[in-house]
């Protein structure tokens, strides 16, 4: 088994901790190591240093490569970032070359795990179950009605592996409102989409061949050029024509091949906002439901997120559902209920040319 961390995201909804120089996968925002690097920690005991890949953005190799000086990973750097069809298309021709055509498993470098035995074991059945040239993702059993994830239809129940349940895909479905994801939740038959992804090589290759043609001949020429002096100019001059397109809307909801999911429970976030985040540290609320890191004195505040990463000492009064985060340059403060909207302050300083609050 190889595994691939998809680490080239820019983390904007964890502005203005996350930066581009230091996206939210490279923060220590729960526990004391990044995010990335726990990611590196929970699978290793399933592959080995050797079989895991960290695919990243350039601008992050030097980050990278110091947080993990002293592991024997494989580090793939994309020219700028494309979403997570070219960086598991990219992931696919390396090991194609390197490794023949076992079972790849594709998973984002920012989620979180409660149960690392559970996931590891979850991970064990689906790349026994994708070794047989099948496409195989992992659901979550949904806990309340969740607007801020996409969702998969369980269709037919199929033969069990390694005591795993597994079920046929009917269809991956956007993010709902919330009367939808009600409903869902209500249905029994939704899951949430983790984003994690299990196949060979050749399947998701193949795959992308049909359904992305255009990002597949880059690929072809690029495999080309493994090993070869050539390779880095002509990475770079593919990524600058490819489309940003995720798995899920480029293959995914595409595919006419069979895609299998395995319903699991073993304590998943995909920690994407501070609210989400908030209700990680649930454990170190206060009494007033205050999450507090950094110095700060709360008079009649409750259920609000403090995150500094100076030595101001932030002081509040009467404040109720508030987020604040307080960097070296720069201070939030907003409605930590709308936490997912953060992303639109990149949006704006890019319009506004504000590129060192970036």
């Amino acid at each position: 088994m190889r595994i691939i961390i998809m680490a080239g995201g820019s983390g904007t909804r964890f502005w203005p901790a996350s930066r581009e120089s230091r996206p939210k996968q490279f923060l220590n925002i729960i526990g004391s190591r990044p995010l990335i690097e726990q990611t590196f920690h929970r699978v290793a005991p399933l592959a080995g240093e050797r079989n895991i890949y960290l695919v990243i953005n350039a601008l992050h190799r030097e980050l990278t490569e110091k947080i993990f000086e002293q592991r024997q990973v494989n580090i793939l750097a994309e020219p700028v970032g494309r979403n997570t069809a070219p960086c598991i298309g990219l992931a696919a021709i390396h090991l194609r070359c390197e490794a023949g055509d076992g079972p790849m498993v594709a998973l984002p470098a920012d989620h979180f795990i409660a149960d690392e035995d559970a996931f590891r074991s979850t991970l064990s059945a689906a790349a026994r179950l994708a070794q047989a040239g099948g496409i195989v993702t992992i659901g979550i059993t949904p806990t309340r009605p969740e607007t801020g994830y996409g969702y998969i239809l369980k269709g037919a129940e199929q033969e069990p592996v390694l005591s795993h349940p597994v079920f046929r895909v009917e269809r991956f479905v956007e993010k709902p409102d919330l009367p939808t994801a009600g409903e869902y939740l209500a249905s029994g038959r939704y899951l949430w989409n983790s984003g994690i992804f299990v196949f060979t090589p050749n399947t998701i290759l193949q795959e992308i061949q049909q359904h992305l043609p255009k990002v597949y001949e880059g690929l072809v020429t690029l495999e080309r050029q493994l090993n070869q002096a050539g390779y880095q100019a002509t990475l770079e001059e593919i990524y600058a024509g490819w489309p940003s397109i995720s798995i899920d809307y480029g293959v995914m909801e595409q595919t006419t091949r069979p895609v299998s999911v395995l319903p699991e429970s073993f304590g998943w976030s995909d920690v994407g906002s501070w609210e989400a985040l908030y209700e990680l540290r649930r454990e170190e609320r206060s009494e007033q439901n205050n999450v507090v890191e950094g110095s700060a004195l709360l008079v009649n505040t409750k259920s609000s997120f403090i995150y500094s990463q100076t030595d101001r000492l932030i002081a509040t009064l009467g404040l109720t559902d508030v987020l604040i985060v307080d960097t070296l340059d720069g201070v939030l403060v907003a409605d930590l209920r709308r936490s997912q909207e953060v992303r639109r302050f990149t949006e704006e300083l890019k319009k506004r040319n504000w590129t060192q609050f970036l």
